[in-house]
């Protein structure tokens, strides 16, 4: 079942309640991620937050 406060239809609500609920597995806080390229030109994924918190990830 739906909220009454939001549709299926209303993509930008859904987000914005799909990222609230969102957390990091590692730290806990809101995932931050970036895309980095290496010297070899490979693409990836960084995570922002964990470094934040101190956490290599």
């Amino acid at each position: 079942m739906a909220k009454k406060d939001t549709s299926k239809t209303n993509v930008t609500a859904r987000a914005e309640l799909k990222a609230q609920q969102a957390t990091c597995r590692f730290c806990g806080k809101k995932p931050e991620v970036i895309r980095v390229l290496t010297p070899a030109g490979k693409a990836r994924m960084f995570r922002k937050c964990c470094a934040t918190a101190g956490i290599a990830a």
